[in-house]
């Protein structure tokens, strides 16, 4: 791999080096771990640093109304499911990554102490004027007590850090034990991205600032088992290949039938776009 990378090793602590696949991207080809199977950006670290700041702008990503119904819905069953592995009905929870803090405030609705930290001042400070509580600045830096929080959230992060496994460690330090760590990202053992390879939306960095750092179950697995987690629950779902828009309407069509029809298996199967799993910290005493 090329020294001007900005991954050059495994981020999940696998020693192997990594090698080029055959899947290319705006930015090259991507890098593939040979033990875990983990996929890498061939990105420099300045270009990664330019697409992530589209990410640093006062709206954040609260979604429109339609969109938080759907929000709600979504992070609802999600809390329901955190919930059941924790042996407390007061939960503490902190959202990394929370930009301007929509999922901050549907926890808190649904009865939940939550609080946020993200590295966009505009988005934070929108948030903070909503009245949330949130933190400016990353999670490293921001020197949370140990044990501090039953529940950590980490929706849409992990792909855009480098360093994955030090993030799962400072996540670690500051649960409580037995506390659960949740995280969202893109499926890359889904059937859309071994359908569409290069062209899976996720890789995109022009739409998706910053994503250089790509999961599938077992890497990640492999990547919690060595930041001191266990796996809980690991779910999938969506089947998606085109947005509206971006082909001619009778393919987009043929395309969301395909979709709907693989839909309910992709979620038997964890061959779903998009993939939650829960974590516990394998700690037990304060």
């Amino acid at each position: 791999m090329s020294n001007d990378l900005l991954i050059q090793c495994c981020p999940n602590g696998c020693t192997g080096e990594l090698y080029q696949t055959s899947i290319v991207v705006a930015e090259g080809p991507l890098g593939r771990c040979p033990s875990c199977g983990q996929l890498v950006s061939s990105c420099s670290k300045e270009f990664h640093e330019l697409s992530s700041q589209d990410w640093n702008i006062e709206q954040g990503t609260w979604p429109l109304e339609n969109d938080m119904k759907r929000l709600i819905k979504r992070r609802s069953r999600d809390l329901r499911i955190l919930s059941k592995y924790l042996s407390t009905d007061k939960i503490s929870l902190l959202d990394v990554g929370c930009s301007n803090g929509a999922f901050v405030s549907i926890a808190n609705s649904l009865g939940i102490q939550a609080e946020g930290i993200d590295p966009s001042e505009k988005a934070v400070q929108n948030g903070r004027e909503r009245g949330l509580k949130i933190h400016c600045g990353y999670l490293q830096e921001a020197g949370f007590h140990d044990n501090a929080f039953d529940a950590i959230t980490l929706y849409e992060v992990i792909e855009h850090v480098h360093e994955s496994k030090p993030l799962l460690q400072e996540c670690y330090r500051i649960l409580k034990p037995n506390g659960i760590l949740l995280i969202g990202t893109g499926n890359t053992d889904s059937w859309t991205m071994r359908i569409m390879k290069n062209r899976w939306g996720f890789f995109n960095m022009k739409v998706h600032g910053g994503h250089i750092n790509f999961f599938s179950p077992k890497s990640l697995s492999v990547l919690a088992s060595r930041s001191g987690f266990s796996v809980k629950e690991i779910r999938t779902s969506s089947v998606t290949f085109y947005e509206k828009g971006e082909v001619p309407y009778f393919l987009y069509r043929t395309a969301k039938i395909l979709s709907e029809i693989l839909n309910m298996p992709s979620k038997i199967f964890n061959k779903g776009d998009q993939m939650e799993v829960y974590l516990m910290a394998n700690k037990t005493t304060v």
